[in-house]
């Protein structure tokens, strides 16, 4: 699996509209992919097809029988096209497309701080804020967490999500978000419909597992949208400090690696590992929730 790119600063992802899909998660990349493996392939087998030209009548076998095994050459190109693009279209792909927009912000050049949809911090002073938190944790020899959390909605099959209102459902769900956590955390939007909060002055590892829990539970609490009744479900990634880490982007990759392994559980909340370790351990855990 691949890992998202380090924060550097705030995604666009993080206010512009997704596309009105259930589970729309962006394949642009892997169709620019396929199209170039097509394109090079058209270029191999048309290449193959003029080199065996060439080279039957440079020895002066260009006969008959040579023109009639040049359909064959011409199969084994189309094949060998054929082959290229359904394996590079067919390489099954992650859904990390929807996280790596969170940490790919040094592509966009907003200098904007707060989510003007639900008023949270962006990428950029969230990582401000993990930062400090990183350093008085050393200082004073706490551990900081950090959780992904990644929505997802449905409606009843007759009902259209288009017709919603998804800011709104979002400044609903960032309330709800904020509301389970303590006054000294901090909740961030990093992308269209994902959070990262940021859990500071780590006591208990089995608290922190309780908190990604009550979130879940606050999350999917039904919201009715101009007369629709929309369901949220929240996959949680998360990602406990060392001691002595003060590298901000690796404990965020952590959370997006826990992230990956949540969404391999379909039950969703409750689908809870409790494999965090005491907080005395010294190395970085993840957990997916």
């Amino acid at each position: 699996m691949s890992v998202p790119p380090s924060v550097t600063g705030e995604s666009s992802a993080a206010v512009e509209p997704e596309p009105d899909h259930h589970h729309a998660w962006s394949d642009n990349d892997a169709l620019t992919r396929s199209y170039d493996a097509a394109r090079f392939g058209v270029l191999a087998c048309l290449l193959f097809m003029a080199g065996g030209l060439y080279w039957t009548a440079a020895i002066g076998l260009l006969t008959i029988s040579a023109l009639t095994a040049y359909p064959v050459m011409v199969s084994i190109g189309v094949a060998f096209t054929l082959m290229i693009f359904g394996a590079t279209f067919w390489t099954p792909r992650s859904r990390s497309s929807a996280v790596r927009p969170l940490w790919s912000a040094a592509e966009s050049g907003s200098k904007t701080t707060y989510d003007p949809v639900t008023g949270l911090p962006l990428n950029r002073l969230f990582l401000s804020l993990l930062n400090q938190a990183l350093i008085r944790g050393q200082k004073h020899g706490r551990q900081v967490a950090v959780l992904i959390i990644e929505l997802d909605y449905f409606t009843p099959a007759a009902e259209s999500p288009a017709e919603l209102n998804r800011h709104l459902m979002y400044r609903i769900e960032a309330a709800r978000v904020k509301s389970a956590l303590r006054t000294t955390d901090t909740v961030a939007r990093i992308a269209e419909r994902t959070f990262a909060v940021l859990v500071d002055q780590i006591t208990d590892a089995d608290n922190l597992l309780l908190l990604a829990r009550k979130m879940q539970g606050a999350i999917a609490l039904p919201i009715t949208l101009d007369h629709h009744e929309v369901f949220l479900t929240g996959r949680i990634g998360l990602a406990l400090s060392k001691r002595d880490d003060l590298d901000p982007n690796a404990l965020l990759e952590a959370a997006a690696r826990a992230l990956e392994m949540a969404r391999t559980d379909a039950s969703g909340m409750s689908g809870i590992e409790t494999t965090l370790p005491q907080p005395q351990t010294d190395s970085t855990s993840t957990i997916a929730a």
